[in-house]
């Protein structure tokens, strides 16, 4: 299975370089067939230096640049796009601060490979888990996600994490209009309406080594949360009709 992992990647000086290392690490230990594209979008601190330092050493790794900054939903739109163009079996979406493990890579590729279209690195399942996350941010989280599955009506307990990864069929079907961090909410909504197979696999979060979080909790963040459950509320009540 051919696999592109897709980092967005917003001053992540200190955390890309480990975190690349251990991907190919795990790649080679698994046997995957695995190459790895950073977005790096508009980053101010040494990121881009960390980015082409590793692409000269590695033959698997790519780095596409952003000028400035367009935020977190445009990245990953970007990435998802290379993944597609590229012909892959599969794309991995993760975090670039060394909260999401690499040893889990495996995991989501093996749920891809057995039928999954969409797979997503659960927190909120057995085995799963967060690590050092403050308990105000853990209860932001569970009580988002319990709001999204009460709205939604589907039996995912994690919409949110940012751990996931797309088989082809899902590539192929689904594209994305969302400009904020709700991306990660419309994109499996989008999967669950459009009927692709979506299952949950444990992965345990951590908390980013160096820099700052690029997530604000703001009012506008819960009300584009808010917004999106709306629409992709809609959608499935289509899909269902």
């Amino acid at each position: 299975m051919k696999t592109v992992v897709v980092l967005p990647a917003f001053n992540e000086a200190g955390n890309i370089t480990p975190l690349v290392t251990g991907l190919l690490a795990v790649a080679a230990q698994a046997g995957l067939d695995l190459a790895i594209v950073i977005i790096d979008d508009g980053s101010t601190d040494s990121t881009a230096d960390e980015s082409r330092a590793l692409m000269r050493r590695h033959p698997d790794v790519h780095v596409v640049s952003h000028e400035t900054n367009r935020g977190f939903a445009a990245t990953l739109k970007a990435g998802i796009a290379v993944a597609r163009d590229a012909g892959c079996d599969a794309a991995i979406l993760m975090d670039c601060d060394l909260s999401h493990r690499a040893s889990d890579l495996p995991k989501l590729v093996d749920a891809l490979a057995g039928g999954a279209d969409l797979a997503l690195g659960s927190r909120f399942v057995p085995g799963g888990g967060m690590r050092g996350v403050p308990l105000w941010r853990a209860a932001i989280s569970r009580s988002a996600n319990a709001l999204g599955r009460r709205v939604l009506r589907l039996p995912i307990r994690d919409l949110t994490t940012g751990y996931r990864a797309l088989g082809r069929r899902a590539l192929d079907r689904l594209r994305f209009g969302e400009n904020s961090f709700a991306i990660q909410l419309e994109v499996v909504a989008s999967a669950a309406a459009s009927g692709l197979r979506v299952i949950e696999v444990p992965i345990v979060l951590e908390m980013r080594r160096h820099g700052t979080s690029n997530m604000r909790y703001t009012p506008r963040l819960f009300l584009n949360y808010w917004r999106v459950l709306c629409r992709c509320r809609r959608e499935l009540r289509e899909r269902r009709a």
